[in-house]
């Protein structure tokens, strides 16, 4: 399993790419491979918002 900060990073590539901070655009347009915005909460235990907030947005 990955660090909080690997996890973070990895979410700031991904939302980067996208263009969009928004979980319903993060999990339509996520790469394949990448774990559902749900998993990266749960295992953060924090809400979305908070999620994208500590990845640097």
């Amino acid at each position: 399993m990955k660090t909080k900060e690997e996890t973070l990073e990895n979410l700031k590539i991904e939302l980067l790419r996208i263009g969009s901070t928004t979980q319903r655009d993060y999990d339509l347009l996520r790469k394949k491979g990448q774990v559902y915005s749900t998993t990266i909460c749960r295992r953060l235990k924090l809400s979305w918002p908070e999620v994208v907030k500590q990845a640097g947005f």
